[in-house]
């Protein structure tokens, strides 16, 4: 049994074809097929039923493939551990990151980490928060930013960054517009737009408004906060999104609202609670939270200028 099977064979898993992971792999579909039978082989039983319309696991398969990813993450930290030795401080960090984060707050931050530590490479991701979570969870991010709850929280160790609330933008020619505070079930009738499912907004937004009594009607759900905003101001819908995404594109066309009960957004950076921390990721991870919480410290107050 090789490595490089047991690589092929978690891939095929995850993307639930043998096209889509011949093409994330880079070898054809035949070499591919022929490494995953070679595996049944040498293990002596099927772990995948494929037919040209389906494809699902075997208990033997279900089985190795839960086994096989905690073991994969163990044998990449051997070599990870060995390049922080050797290099000490470069290196390569993984972030995973839904793009409105990465818009409104990240273009100083990486910035600044740049000319600090020069040599450590950053490939980011954008995605929703629940993808994130599962790609540091899976190890295939280091580091990821979500909007707090995460599934298995017990998986990661997390720090909270930004504690703020979800309002809603409208027109100011609608009616909730002349009004300080909005309760959800008033949302019943309304046309609405949030994040996409991708996003954990998503899913809470939509369980609150069953627990009174409601599915909310969403017309569209968008990570771009400009298009969103664009929207409301043509008055095709309300929107349901965090204050501090708000704030920095709202004009005179667009008034935002507080909601009751309040729909909290609370943001964290997390990482895997087991396993290797590189000395990149943890160069960054120290600095993301320093400087999140510069942005929450008080400013000093300027002298008095005497004339």
């Amino acid at each position: 049994m090789e490595i490089q099977q047991l690589k092929y064979f978690v891939e095929v898993v995850r993307q639930q074809s043998f096209t889509k992971a011949a093409a994330q792999l880079f070898v054809t579909q035949p070499m591919l097929t022929r490494a995953i039978k070679s595996l049944e082989e040498e293990l002596n039983i099927r772990l995948i039923e494929r037919t040209s319309k389906s494809f699902c696991l075997t208990d033997a398969g279900r089985i190795l493939y839960e086994r096989v990813q905690d073991f994969l993450l163990q044998y990449d930290d051997i070599f990870l551990t060995m390049a922080d030795v050797r290099s000490v401080r470069v290196g390569k960090v993984r972030l995973s990151i839904p793009g409105v984060l990465l818009e409104v707050y990240f273009p100083p931050l990486l910035t600044r980490f740049h000319h600090h530590f020069p040599g450590i490479d950053i490939s980011v991701v954008e995605e929703g928060s629940k993808s994130v979570a599962a790609a540091v969870s899976s190890g295939r991010a280091d580091l990821g930013l979500v909007m707090l709850p995460v599934d298995e929280p017990y998986r990661f160790e997390s720090k909270t960054l930004i504690s703020n609330v979800c309002q809603l933008a409208v027109s100011r020619h609608h009616p909730f517009a002349k009004v300080d505070r909005v309760h959800i079930r008033d949302l019943k009738n309304e046309t609405i737009l949030t994040f996409s499912e991708t996003a954990t907004l998503h899913d809470t937004f939509i369980r609150m408004c069953g627990e009174w009594g409601f599915a909310p009607r969403i017309a569209y759900k968008s990570l771009m906060t400009r298009f969103s905003l664009k929207m409301v101001g043509m008055q095709q819908c309300i929107a349901v999104l965090p204050l501090p995404i708000l704030q920095p594109d709202l004009c005179e066309e667009l008034v935002t609202v507080s909601l009751e009960p309040v729909i909290p957004w609370e943001i964290a950076i997390i990482r895997r609670r087991e396993g290797y921390r590189s000395f990149a990721a943890t160069r960054l991870f120290d600095h993301i939270c320093d400087y999140f919480a510069s942005l929450d410290a008080p400013r000093e107050a300027e002298p008095a200028v005497v004339l």
